[in-house]
């Protein structure tokens, strides 16, 4: 009786998992977010932190200011008007190495884009567009905007996405992803993310 009762508990837990995944979306039909290259450099109001390797003192967080420049410690006044983050990293360790370290090496990241942005809208706590940052993710910005409301459908978000034949709207399941059943969703610069209300 045990043995058929528990064969029946197992039953129930693999139909459960078909129904779950016959009632969610197929992620994989989400084209891929495009990668951001800074080719056009940075620009006034771009945030982007540096790494100084085995120096962790010298590195941070920098703002471009509205004149194109940062103030960078040992170094004082830099120009990163129209420089790549790779150009940028070379101009640092070539200052640096300048009697102040020896051969230093410099990593770029880009944390903030100045007019690269990515919208949140529908049942968050707090819906807007929001900086894009490098390898944002489907959940971050969703939590960004405060995390989903008690009324947000998380089975049926709708990403919106321009591809290489034009912008497409695609249904995610939140849920899935924080399940960890499907993996969180890379986006790039220009999607729309909208969660609707949940059926009653």
């Amino acid at each position: 009786m045990a043995h058929a009762i528990a064969r029946l508990a197992v039953l129930a837990l693999v139909l459960g998992a078909l129904l779950t995944a016959c009632f969610e979306p197929d992620h994989s039909l989400i084209p891929p977010a495009q990668p951001v290259e800074v080719t056009s450099g940075l620009t006034a109001g771009d945030i982007f932190e540096v790494r100084v390797f085995g120096e962790e003192d010298i590195g941070g967080s920098f703002q471009v200011q509205e004149d194109g420049t940062i103030d960078f410690p040992l170094i004082g006044r830099v120009d990163v008007t129209a420089k790549t983050q790779g150009e940028l990293a070379a101009l640092l360790e070539e200052e640096l190495g300048q009697g102040y370290l020896r051969d230093p090496h410099v990593t770029v990241i880009l944390t903030e884009r100045e007019n690269l942005e990515v919208s949140v809208l529908g049942q968050v706590q707090r819906p807007g567009t929001f900086p894009y940052a490098e390898k944002l993710t489907l959940v971050q910005a969703i939590s960004t905007a405060g995390g989903l409301n008690e009324l947000a459908h998380a089975r049926r978000v709708k990403l919106t996405r321009k591809g290489p034949t034009g912008a497409g709207t695609y249904e995610v399941s939140v849920k899935a992803i924080t399940d960890g059943r499907e993996q969180d969703i890379l986006l790039q610069p220009g999607d729309i993310i909208f969660v609707p209300l949940a059926p009653i």
